[in-house]
C-alpha cells in the first residue's frame, strides 16, 4: 500500500477508535465534556467492534509490507550491482532449455558465503537418453551460460531428475 492511503487510513483508524473510546467511556458512567450521554448495550458493543477494528487496522497495516526481492550483490568497478534471484533463476531456464531431452524445468539458487551460488535444477528427462551425459550437459551449459551473463561464479549446479517422458512423436501427414 502507498503511503498517501496508509496515512489516510491510520488517521480514520485514530478518529475511529477514539470516538469508540469515548462511548465506551460514557457506557461505564463517566461524565465526558460536561454531560453524560445515555448509551445502551448495543451502542456498546458496536463500539467496541470498532475499536478493535480500529486497533487491527493502526497496527497491521501501518508498517509496510513490501520487502526488496532477494538479491545476489555483486562488486563491479564503478559500484554494486543487484541481481534478484527471480533473475538469475530465470537465465537459468533459459539456457537449461537449449538441452535436447530436457522438459519440465525448475530451478533454484541459493548464495554462498563466499559470493559464489549454488543452482539447483529440477527437470524431466525423454525416455532413451543417457541420464549421466544429458546431466553433464546441463550442468556446463547452466554454469557457463549464468557465469557469462552475470559475472558472478557458479560453485555448484545440483540437477534432479524428477521423472521420464516420452519423446514428442512427430506424425507424417498423408498427402492425397
Amino acid at each position: 500500500m502507498k503511503l498517501v492511503p496508509r496515512i489516510v487510513l491510520w488517521l480514520y483508524a485514530l478518529g475511529v477508535g477514539a470516538a469508540s473510546v469515548f462511548v465506551l467511556l460514557q457506557y461505564a458512567g463517566l461524565e465526558l465534556l460536561g454531560r453524560n450521554f445515555v448509551v445502551y448495550d448495543d451502542g456498546a458493543a458496536v463500539a467496541a467492534v470498532f475499536l478493535l477494528l480500529s486497533i487491527f487496522f493502526l497496527f497491521y497495516r501501518s508498517t509496510p509490507t513490501e520487502r526488496e526481492p532477494q538479491t545476489i550483490m555483486h562488486k563491479l568497478e564503478n559500484g554494486d550491482l543487484k541481481i534478484s534471484y527471480d533473475t538469475l533463476e530465470q537465465l537459468t531456464l533459459k539456457a537449461a532449455a537449449g538441452v535436447r531431452g530436457v522438459n519440465d524445468l525448475r530451478a533454484r539458487v541459493h548464495l554462498n558465503e563466499g559470493g559464489t551460488m549454488r543452482i539447483a535444477v529440477k527437470y524431466s528427462i525423454e525416455a532413451g537418453l543417457e541420464i549421466p551425459k544429458t546431466t553433464a550437459e546441463l550442468q556446463g551449459t547452466v554454469k557457463q551460460f549464468v557465469e557469462q551473463a552475470t559475472g558472478i561464479k557458479v560453485e555448484q549446479v545440483t540437477v534432479y531428475v524428477m521423472e521420464l517422458t516420452q519423446a514428442p512423436t512427430v506424425a507424417k501427414k498423408r498427402v492425397e
